[in-house]
C-alpha cells in the first residue's frame, strides 16, 4: 500500500461501523444442509470442525471448506451449506431436521461444526465500499499471509467451547461476535494491502497515487467547499478527466463519495446533539435547506426527524 494510506485504511475501518450478530453455533451430522439466506444482511460462516461444501445457488460450482476456513458474504446471496458436493436445495423443514442440538448425545458423531451470523453496516458510506468489494471473500486456514486472522480464529474456537457452559453462554456469544468483527477487519486490511488484489475496485482506490492524497484531504476537511473543479485541480487533471477517472477507479463517483461521507459525519454530529445549523456548516453546507436536501437524499429521512429519534 502507498505511503500514508494506512491513515485511509484506519478511516475506512471506522467508517464501516460494523455490527456482528451470531445467529447460531451448530453441529451437523449424517446428511445435512443449512442456510440463513434471505435476511438482507451480509453474513459470515466459520468452519470450526471438519469440512463442508458451500454452494451458491446461482452458480454451478461450490467451495470446499475445511476446518479453519471461513466465508464472508458481503451481499445477501442465495446459498446452502451441505455435507456433500452435490448441490440440493432443501426445504425449510429439512433444514430444521438436519440441525443437531449441541446438547444432545449425537455431538460426538457430528461431521461439521459451524458458527454463522450476520454483518450489518450502520453507515450509508459502507454501501459504496461494499459495492467496490467482491460479493464474497474466502479465508483459508493454509494461507500463511493471514497469520493474524488465524490467531483470532483460534480465540473464537476457544469461546465456542466456553459457550457450551450455561453460565458462560451469553458472555461467550458476545465475545464471538466481537472477535468475528475483528477477524473481518484483519481480513480487509490484508486484502487492501495485498498487490494480488489489484482487480478489486477498493484496492485500486486505496492504492491510487492520484486519488488517495485527495481523499485523505477530503476526510480531514469535510467542511471545505469541494467542487469537482477544485478536486480535479488537486489531482492535476481536467475536470472531465477527473470525473471519469475517479469513477473508473473507485466504482462510484467523487460527488457521491463526498455526499455520503458528509452525511455520515452529520449523523454522528446530530447524535451528539450538535444544532442543525452548526452541523450543516461542519459538513460543508451553508444553508439548512441545502443540508436537508442532501441528508434526505442519502438517508430518506429529514434531519429534524432524525434528531428527535436520537
Amino acid at each position: 500500500m502507498l505511503n500514508n494510506s494506512e491513515k485511509m485504511l484506519s478511516w475506512f475501518m471506522e467508517s464501516l461501523e460494523i455490527e456482528t450478530s451470531l445467529q447460531h453455533l451448530s453441529r451437523y451430522h449424517e446428511q445435512w444442509s443449512t442456510s440463513i439466506q434471505g435476511s438482507g444482511y451480509a453474513s459470515f460462516h466459520l468452519v470450526l470442525e471438519e469440512d463442508c461444501h458451500f454452494h451458491f445457488l446461482e452458480q454451478q460450482d461450490y467451495i470446499h471448506l475445511y476446518q479453519g476456513d471461513a466465508v464472508f458474504l458481503l451481499r445477501d446471496l442465495p446459498f446452502i451449506i451441505t455435507d456433500a458436493s452435490q448441490r440440493t436445495a432443501p426445504s425449510l423443514q429439512q433444514l430444521n431436521r438436519n440441525l443437531a442440538n449441541t446438547k444432545s448425545g449425537t455431538v460426538l458423531n457430528c461431521s461439521t461444526h459451524l458458527a454463522c451470523g450476520f454483518f450489518s453496516f450502520r453507515s450509508k458510506l459502507s454501501e459504496l465500499f461494499l459495492e467496490a468489494l467482491p460479493s464474497y471473500i474466502v479465508l483459508r486456514q493454509n494461507d500463511h499471509t493471514l497469520i493474524e486472522c488465524f490467531h483470532i480464529f483460534e480465540l473464537i474456537r476457544n469461546e465456542v467451547k466456553q459457550a457450551k457452559q450455561p453460565e458462560k453462554n451469553t458472555a461467550s456469544e458476545i465475545l464471538i461476535e466481537r472477535l468475528t468483527s475483528i477477524l473481518f477487519f484483519y481480513l480487509m486490511r490484508h486484502i487492501l494491502n495485498n498487490p494480488n488484489n489489484k482487480q478489486i475496485k477498493l484496492w485500486q482506490l486505496f492504492n491510487d497515487a492520484v486519488l488517495y492524497p485527495l481523499i485523505l484531504e477530503i476526510i480531514s476537511r469535510p467542511e471545505h467547499d469541494w467542487s469537482l473543479t477544485e478536486m480535479a485541480e488537486r489531482c492535476n487533471i481536467s475536470r472531465a478527466t477527473f470525473s471519469k477517472y475517479f469513477t473508473d477507479v473507485a466504482g462510484f463517483s467523487a460527488t457521491k463519495f463526498l455526499l455520503y461521507y458528509r452525511i455520515q459525519i452529520a449523523q454522528k454530529l446530530l447524535n451528539q446533539g450538535v444544532p442543525l445549523q452548526n452541523c450543516a456548516e461542519q459538513v460543508g453546507y451553508q444553508s439548512i435547506s441545502a443540508f436537508t436536501r442532501a441528508f434526505q437524499r442519502v438517508t430518506e429521512k429529514n434531519p429534524s426527524a432524525f434528531m428527535q429519534k436520537v
